[in-house]
């Protein structure tokens, strides 16, 4: 039984100090850095032009555009771009954004997805920058106004943040928050290594020069991270922002297969991205969580149930102490309440995508996800 306790504090101690580097200390940088951004020369609203996607989202349209309706400062222009919807989401845009600053076109004939409806409007954009956001998001009255606040940089991942209200999509979300923490530390350390499109401003005329859809436009999903990597390739400045009140929300999958969908939709583009730094992280994380797995059942085959309970508290506090602040800054402390839970889902939910991935195909608004 010594045995087994070496092997679990030799998993501990490497685990921690691995997660606390990257994830507590490069987040205590990042937030350093971030109290400089509103050094040199500050953004303007009226140099942003925000482009909405969508497809098929009349149902959660009216939230977003209650929230638009509601900001205390407005962008140059709204270009809704419509990704040959079959519902009433284009009445609902007319009908709500008639006295707003707004433009609603069709995606291109024969050109389907979100990349390519993100492009459609890209050719219409005039202003300095480009902000993306995803149909089914809703944003601060101050989002603008915190923006202005921020000098300017070629690229701004900023924070989308899932909300939820019952058990099962909290436990959904855990791991993205974890996810986030991690790449807000590694961004204070380096830079991000993934974006959500659901809230990425960047350098309109950089976006023009450097967009390589001609290389990934096959692959259904990642034009947030495909993007980001093109800048972070080039040496562009990109900077990235945990700021509240410039987050987006969006609502966490409430059912199982939804979750499931979506998880391995994000994980399905990880091959063709070719991010050195990002691939080192994913194993990394696989590897801790081979370690956890083998010592959960190491210890349940030899009956060595001091040893199991030690092993999931100790990982429960470390996780408690390496991500809270993170928590604490996107305004979801309460979120910590699931980590007990989490310790025990993550390692079936992590087995279970790995076993599907070869073989589970999934689908997006009524189409089939191509990823590679």
């Amino acid at each position: 039984m010594e045995t087994s306790i070496e092997w679990i504090n030799y998993f501990l101690w490497i685990y921690g100090v691995f997660f606390a580097f990257v994830a507590l200390f490069g987040f205590s940088v990042q937030r350093n850095k971030e109290r400089g951004y509103a050094s040199g020369e500050k953004m303007s609203s009226s140099d942003v032009t925000v482009i909405i996607p969508f497809r098929n989202e009349a149902e959660n349209l009216p939230a977003l555009l209650e929230s638009i309706e509601d900001l205390s400062l407005y962008p140059a222009e709204f270009i809704f771009v419509d990704d040959h919807s079959e519902d009433a989401s284009v009445s609902l845009i007319k009908e709500r954004m008639k006295d707003l600053p707004i433009r609603i076109v069709q995606a291109e004939n024969g050109k389907a997805g979100k990349k390519n409806a993100i492009r459609t409007g890209a050719k219409l954009v005039e202003t300095k920058y480009t902000l993306t956001w995803d149909a089914d998001v809703v944003v601060g009255a101050n989002y603008f106004k915190a923006l202005q606040r921020m000098s300017e940089a070629d690229m701004y991942v900023l924070p989308a943040i899932f909300s939820s209200k019952s058990f099962l999509p909290h436990l959904f979300i855990f791991d993205v928050v974890v996810a986030n923490a991690v790449n807000t530390g590694l961004s204070g350390w380096r830079r991000p290594i993934f974006a959500s499109g659901a809230n990425l401003m960047y350098r309109t005329d950089l976006f023009n020069e450097l967009d390589s859809i001609d290389r990934h436009g096959h692959i259904s999903s990642g034009d947030d991270t495909f993007l980001l990597r093109d800048f972070t390739k080039n040496k562009a400045k990109v900077r990235l922002s945990s700021d509240p009140e410039l987050a987006v929300t969006t609502p966490a999958p409430e059912t199982f297969g939804a979750y499931l969908s979506q998880r391995l939709r994000w994980i399905s583009k990880t091959n063709a991205l070719g991010d050195g730094l990002n691939t080192y992280i994913a194993v990394k994380q696989l590897l801790f969580m081979a370690a956890f797995v083998a010592l959960l059942i190491w210890t349940l085959i030899q009956g060595f149930w001091f040893g199991l309970i030690y092993l999931i508290v100790c990982k429960t506090i470390t996780d408690f102490l390496v991500f809270s602040a993170y928590f604490k800054q996107i305004k979801r402390p309460r979120l910590l309440l699931m980590l007990p839970f989490a310790e025990l889902w993550f390692p079936l939910y992590s087995i279970l995508l790995a076993v599907l991935v070869p073989f589970y195909q999934p689908k997006w608004k009524g189409r089939k996800i191509v990823n590679k």
